[in-house]
């Protein structure tokens, strides 16, 4: 039984190799495929190839579609991380401008008291001195009156 059937495979796969696919365009424009010549109405493309299969696009363009989401998905978190990262800095920069003006501002109450306990004139001048030159480094650190 091999014997006949070996010889029966050799044949009919030159007949399956040789198959091709017509396209098939007819007059009023409508497409068909058949694996016959096309009629001499109809405009005919002879495609050829191996394997020709009727799965359409659609899964690649959704795994496509559903990679830009993921990337922008992507994206969308990174600039959530750099807007948290950026918050959390301008909050540290506020806490240390706000240490930075009580250290000022305790220091100038300090110049103030020991304005008012001061005797001599030379140490008021310098006292005042030294508070003008405070009261200038609040206003450079914008710091509340």
């Amino acid at each position: 039984m091999y014997r006949f059937l070996s010889p029966l495979i050799c044949f009919m796969t030159p007949l399956v190799l040789q198959a091709a696919v017509f396209k098939c365009i007819s007059p009023a424009g409508q497409h068909s495929y058949q694996d016959q010549p096309c009629p001499a109405d109809h405009a005919a493309h002879t495609l050829r190839g191996g394997n020709f299969s009727l799965v359409t696009r659609e899964p690649y363009q959704l795994r496509e579609l559903q990679d830009s989401r993921q990337q922008t998905a992507k994206q969308a978190r990174a600039m959530q991380q750099e807007q948290a990262k950026a918050l959390q800095l301008r909050r540290r920069q506020h806490v240390q401008q706000d240490k930075h003006c009580r250290r000022l501002q305790a220091r100038q109450q300090t110049l103030q008291r020991q304005l008012s306990l001061s005797r001599s004139p030379l140490q008021t001048q310098r006292l005042q001195s030294r508070l003008a030159s405070l009261a200038n480094d609040l206003h450079d650190a914008a710091c509340p009156p």
